[in-house]
């Protein structure tokens, strides 16, 4: 269960020690050092913690460094 909601046919989130690799994500809503939102398919991603920072960035896929409190899905 808990893969069938973090892989999806159109995006992945890989999660690593003070990393999150995301691919194939739509836009980013938000940055700021505490918060981080990301549009994926029909959903937003809300990163939450201290110190974020997109470290790598092109047009599918991002890495975002820091220390990640929490990870939020919202259905739009």
């Amino acid at each position: 269960m808990i893969k069938k909601i973090i892989k999806d046919d159109n995006y992945e989130i890989i999660i690593k020690n003070c990393f999150i690799h995301l691919i194939n994500y739509i836009s980013i809503d938000n940055i700021s050092s505490y918060n981080i939102i990301i549009h994926i398919k029909n959903k937003k991603l809300i990163i939450n913690g201290n110190d974020l920072i997109i470290s790598a960035l092109d047009e599918c896929e991002l890495i975002i460094k820091g220390n990640i409190k929490g990870i939020e899905f919202i259905n739009e």
